[in-house]
């Protein structure tokens, strides 16, 4: 079996280098053999519209790391983009840079650490083990989460997350395994913000020709990463502003217009989406001004106010009244994200908001 592993990567010069020594370090990998027998690997890097040394870096990075494994079954590339854009970036890989002979697509940022060394290994069994799934995943952690003593925004921001994740199983752009041919039906527009729940929604839909199926999205045991934790207030409200505009657009073009515009019996969303770039590369951008014209002057959909008491549904006793404090302050800085989020959306200066 081939395994392909994508890092999408943009200014990462930085880390490059040492996210490819965790990936290195992980037990399907590490040498001189890893712990998925049968199994070759080609990990590619792509790089998009950096302007530091990132691909410099991530050759050197592999040349040096896989020599050193004496691995013989692994291959490697690094595929430099001009334009930047993760939405292209994925595309590139997903259909051109990947090979065609791959059966599972491992996907990861360049900005990641590795948890557990058998994240790897063990997101690839659970996939294999469960022929309805599509995409299995691991479980996402803040990197403070590390650290002894936290401040007191660093405590809110962790019971948060813990909060956020306790609904359904979400897919994290970060790191997740996929079935190659699941993700070679998919493509992304140019200008997607939040490709995570677009990506989601064609993956529980099978591209919107079939009716939800929660069961397509698994998450691996002993299985993690870590991101980098937010601590400063106006990197925090930013990213929460890129959330809110972005899941709002994700409704828009997945539940309004895919879900509509699809014939269940044809190629699928994916196609259709390309046909579209293809005749128009701004489609996406225009077909999203139109639907926030469209709105009246709240444009953000029904719910999105109380998204953060969704993931308390499922928690009962202790664990309810230690959840809710930490939900009813994420709704209050909730509030002024969601007011600007839909000034920028009414005032159309939020198509590919980054």
């Amino acid at each position: 079996m081939l395994i392909s592993i994508g890092i999408l990567a943009r200014n990462e010069a930085a880390g490059i280098e040492g996210m490819v020594r965790s990936l290195l370090q992980q037990s399907a990998l590490r040498g001189p053999v890893g712990d998925l027998p049968d199994t070759i690997w080609e990990i590619i890097v792509v790089p998009n519209g950096c302007s530091d040394d990132t691909a410099a870096r991530a050759r050197r990075a592999l040349a040096d790391g896989i020599a050193a494994t004496g691995r013989r079954d692994v291959e490697w590339a690094v595929h430099e983009l001009l334009e930047g854009g993760k939405s292209n970036a994925w595309n590139r890989y997903v259909h051109e840079f990947s090979s065609r002979h791959a059966e599972l697509l491992v996907m990861l940022d360049a900005d990641i650490e590795f948890g557990e060394s058998e994240t790897i290994s063990n997101t690839v069994k659970t996939l294999l083990a469960d022929s309805t799934a599509a995409i299995a995943v691991d479980l996402p952690l803040k990197d403070v989460v590390r650290k002894p003593n936290k401040t007191l925004l660093e405590r809110i921001s962790v019971a948060a997350s813990r909060v956020t994740t306790a609904g359904p199983i979400g897919i994290s752009g970060q790191f997740f395994c996929a079935r190659a041919a699941s993700l070679r039906d998919i493509w992304m527009p140019k200008g997607l913000s939040v490709e995570d729940g677009f990506l989601r929604a064609m993956i529980v839909t099978n591209s919107f020709r079939s009716p939800v199926d929660e069961r397509k999205v698994i998450r691996a045991s002993n299985a993690s990463h870590y991101y980098e934790t937010l601590t400063s207030i106006t990197s925090i409200f930013r990213h929460e502003l890129r959330i809110a505009i972005g899941t709002t657009l994700n409704c828009y073009f997945t539940w309004d217009f895919l879900l509509y515009a699809t014939d269940p019996k044809g190629s699928g969303a994916g196609v259709l989406i390309l046909n579209c770039m293809t005749q128009d590369p701004n489609w996406y951008a225009t077909l999203m001004a139109n639907a926030v014209r469209n709105r009246g002057w709240w444009v953000l959909p029904e719910g999105t106010l109380l998204r953060r008491l969704h993931g308390l549904k499922h928690k009962r006793g202790i664990g309810l009244l230690k959840s809710l404090p930490i939900a009813t302050v994420g709704l209050l800085l909730d509030l002024p994200v969601f007011l600007v989020a839909n000034h920028k959306l009414k005032s159309a200066n939020a198509i590919g908001y980054w």
